[in-house]
């Protein structure tokens, strides 16, 4: 079991929401987890109030559930709620394709050519969290496009957890390869720069 990092005090209040973060993405805690604000201090040598204020921000990303009678745990993906996202998620991302596309310039159609090819990479060389992260990256980068700022929250709320748990290629999905994963997303390049007949909505089923 990899420990969690022991911050420096000036580093701390930046820190210490990446460092939880990059431990529920490696699987360090498993779903359902509880997660105890003490031992989470204790481990990484800080303060209580420090690792409260990260989990509540990331139970505002959708990573953790927070309830005020059992406090803080990993969120814990069922196929029934896979299935609801995959459902909400389709006309939610379609739109946010088809406000994007008008809104897109050159710099931005590089930016996520290079974020399709660094996750591809990162996904070759078995770095799954740094390909989870590229590819939150990707779909961020559009949805801020859109220019719907609904629109963009409740795409991040609905797939953080998605992304972070659903998205552990290995094991959710083991047809995946690095062939797939790049076709997946130049269909998106493609389709925001006009170079693709497919629609924004056969874009996000093909995804």
């Amino acid at each position: 079991m990899n420990a969690l990092p022991q911050l420096k005090p000036v580093s701390i209040r930046h820190n210490v929401s990446e460092a939880i973060r990059r431990a529920l993405l490696a699987g360090r805690f498993r779903p359902g987890e509880a997660l105890s604000e003490v031992a989470l201090a204790a481990e990484m040598k800080v303060s209580r109030g420090p690792v409260r204020e990260a989990l509540l921000v990331l139970a505002q990303e959708g990573l953790v559930c927070h309830s005020q009678n059992y406090g803080f745990s990993v969120v814990n993906l069922t196929e029934e709620d896979r299935t609801e996202v995959r459902q909400i998620r389709l006309p939610l991302e379609t739109l946010a394709l088809e406000l994007a596309k008008p809104a897109m310039d050159p710099s931005t159609l590089e930016q996520l050519s290079g974020l399709k090819d660094k996750m591809v990479q990162a996904y070759v060389d078995g770095l799954f969290i740094e390909c989870t992260q590229f590819d939150v990256e990707f779909h961020n980068l559009i949805w801020k496009k859109s220019g719907n700022a609904r629109l963009l929250a409740s795409l991040r709320n609905l797939l953080a957890p998605y992304f972070a748990y659903g998205s552990a290629f290995k094991i959710s999905r083991p047809d995946l390869t690095p062939e797939l994963l790049a076709a997946q997303h130049k269909c998106y390049v493609d389709f925001l720069s006009g170079e693709s007949t497919q629609t924004a909505e056969e874009c996000v089923r093909f995804h």
